[in-house]
């Protein structure tokens, strides 16, 4: 296949949905020059003789003051002359160790679109709260597909600006389509290790770039995506999780697949978190055209100040307080606020149980506090507890009643002590992946990893009251039960700071679509019914060497979910014609990291030409 063009200059506002990935302009081309070091020899006097004398009794040397300017001349011409040559082969060794560098070990691309943000991010606009400060990135591809779509009765007009920390549905202010076009910036820029998967077998959870199978050679051709299916493996996504199993096994040999903890700090997605509270409640009113509804935690015991609006929520006295989350103020769902311009209906939009509750904490008597939080949800209650010297976890099973007898179905605890009176400490409440776990500052003092009887069992768990035959019929539309979160404190007077609440990636069931961007015409019959590996009744198939890929933005990605046929320029080229895989030739390497985040200006009136250098990170 052909190597990936060179970038070249476009229009970062004019994203699709997609993720193509374009090489970057410097990485095409020969590394950057450096100051060279002449090959010669440094120039030094030399000794020349001098013409013979007739006189038989003159001395044969000649010292260094009689040399003549023009035999200095003709002795340095050649000398620069060298110096020329050898600086010329200089760049032309610079030039062929850079392009094998770019074709082996190392390469640069550019995101253009936004199928794995917020990890990586496209062309977007960067927005920030007037009312709460809260900064965030917004895909940019729909203000250009507006006015790409309507071309000549294309008229601007406004796009709702809102804050994901108060609503949103409700918008604070209007920002105009051309302008969200004039101050859109490129994507990040990544460097991607081509070598790797020489040496080493990719692994899960890599964030990979490789050639689109169903168009290797277009203007797609190179994209990046999350690696969640191996070679040698069935696999189903069910609730948003990955579940696989050997070739051959039948369905009671699935099991979840686990993140690992760098994972699974970096695609954390923030839901709520208590700094970002209006400054001005009744100004918030007035934009939303009705009372601002408070934080989402309902609370009882805590001082939130007159306004409702303290950053620092206080509880006095040895007595009960609690903070109860309010699925009517704000719903802890797979939304992500970079899909906010994007036609994303709110019936589409799935409860998430894979959460992170975390706080800083800080008590007047640690020693005395009882620090608890409850999550229910999968028709179990689960408990997370600091008290008493130790970190505990337990499971039980979801009263139908509250007559019915408490049911354990696993625990698991750890000796602990809480920070002396005065010092805070970060505090962590995981569920993910079907595993619990506490986390204090940064380390994990205890975790619980539990299973279900079945996989018909773990979904109509998460669809509870729902059969699988219920779910089969309208898997699209089915919504999993909301978790229910409770925070519940007592024994001494305590502050909470940064409370936040964070989602984990959701995988989404889906529809193959017929379409020129997912099915071309060119690649044979489309392929319709539920998308792969979503269809509960039938689980993806990975033979070998092939691969799976997905977006961390699910809602708005083109991936081995929805592609059909590959190109037969794939089929001819590595005899495979199975739909939605990767095959393993068309791997171009692991992304490492963000070498160059997008583009800012430095003041106002410069173009957007230096990086973001808070955002630069390696890739996780």
């Amino acid at each position: 296949m052909t190597q990936p063009t060179p970038h070249q200059p476009q229009n970062p506002t004019d994203p699709t949905q997609s993720m193509p990935m374009q090489p970057a302009p410097t990485e095409s081309m020969a590394a950057p020059s450096m100051p060279t070091q002449s090959m010669g020899a440094p120039a030094t006097s030399a000794s020349t003789s001098s013409p013979s004398s007739p006189s038989a009794s003159s001395s044969p040397s000649v010292s260094p003051a009689s040399k003549s300017p023009r035999t200095a001349v003709a002795t340095a011409k050649p000398e620069e002359e060298t110096n020329i040559v050898e600086t010329l082969q200089s760049l032309i060794v610079a030039f062929a160790l850079a392009m094998s560098v770019r074709s082996f070990v190392t390469e640069g691309f550019v995101i253009p679109t936004g199928s794995m943000a917020p990890t990586l991010m496209g062309a977007h606009l960067r927005l920030t709260s007037p009312a709460t400060g809260y900064s965030y990135p917004i895909d940019a591809g729909p203000a250009a597909d507006v006015r790409r779509q309507l071309g000549p009765n294309y008229r601007d007009f406004g796009r709702g600006v809102y804050d994901p920390m108060l609503s949103v549905t409700d918008p604070l202010a209007q920002v105009g389509n051309e302008t969200v076009l004039r101050e859109a910036r490129m994507g990040d820029r990544v460097l991607v290790l081509k070598y790797l998967y020489a040496f080493s077998e990719p692994k899960r959870w890599d964030v990979v770039v490789f050639k689109n199978p169903t168009d290797p050679n277009g203007d797609a051709a190179n994209f990046i995506k999350r690696l969640v299916g191996l070679p040698d493996e069935q696999l189903l996504m069910v609730d948003g999780d990955i579940f696989t199993a050997p070739l051959g096994a039948d369905r009671s040999k699935f099991g979840i697949q686990r993140k690992p903890e760098m994972v699974q700090r970096a695609v954390w997605q923030e839901v709520h978190h208590s700094d970002f509270a209006p400054v001005d409640p009744m100004a918030v009113s007035k934009a939303f055209g009705r009372p601002w509804a408070g934080v989402p935690w309902e609370p009882t015991g805590f001082d939130l100040g007159a306004k409702g609006n303290a950053r620092a929520w206080r509880h006095e006295g040895a007595g009960p307080a609690t903070l109860f989350w309010r699925w009517d103020v704000m719903q802890v769902n797979d939304f992500t606020p970079y899909n906010l311009w994007r036609d994303i209906p709110l019936s589409q939009r799935y409860p998430v149980s894979d959460l992170r509750v975390a706080m800083a904490l800080e008590a007047e008597q640690p020693e005395k506090l009882s620090a608890n939080f409850l999550l229910e949800t999968r028709r179990r209650a689960m408990h997370f507890s600091l008290a008493g010297g130790k970190a505990s976890l337990r499971i039980e099973r979801a009263k139908e009643s509250p007559a019915d007898p408490t049911e354990v179905l696993s625990e698991a605890s750890a000796e602990f002590e809480l920070p002396p009176s005065g010092v805070q400490c970060d505090v962590e409440f995981w569920h993910v992946d079907q595993r619990l776990s506490i986390w204090v500052n940064g380390r994990e003092i205890v975790g619980l990893e539990y299973a279900f009887d079945s996989l018909e069992d773990r979904l109509t768990s998460s669809f509870y009251g729902r059969t699988v035959e219920d779910y089969l019929r309208t898997a699209t539309v089915q919504q999993p039960t909301p978790p229910k979160l409770l925070l519940r404190f007592e024994g001494s007077p305590l502050t909470l700071h940064r409370v936040r609440v964070d989602r984990d990636l959701y995988y989404r069931p889906a529809v193959l679509r017929e379409d020129e961007f997912n099915q071309p015409e060119e690649n044979g019959l489309p392929i319709s019914g539920a998308a792969f590996a979503t269809d509960f009744s039938k689980p993806a198939v990975l033979e070998a060497d092939q691969f799976m890929m997905c977006g961390d933005n699910s809602a708005a990605s083109r991936d081995s979910r929805l592609w059909g046929r590959p190109s037969p320029l794939v089929t001819s080229l590595f005899g495979e014609d199975a739909p939605f895989i990767v095959p393993r030739p068309l791997l171009l390497g692991k992304a490492w990291c963000v070498y160059f985040p997008a583009p800012v200006s430095p003041m106002n009136g410069v173009p957007k030409v230096m990086p973001d250098f808070g955002e630069l990170r390696f890739i996780r």
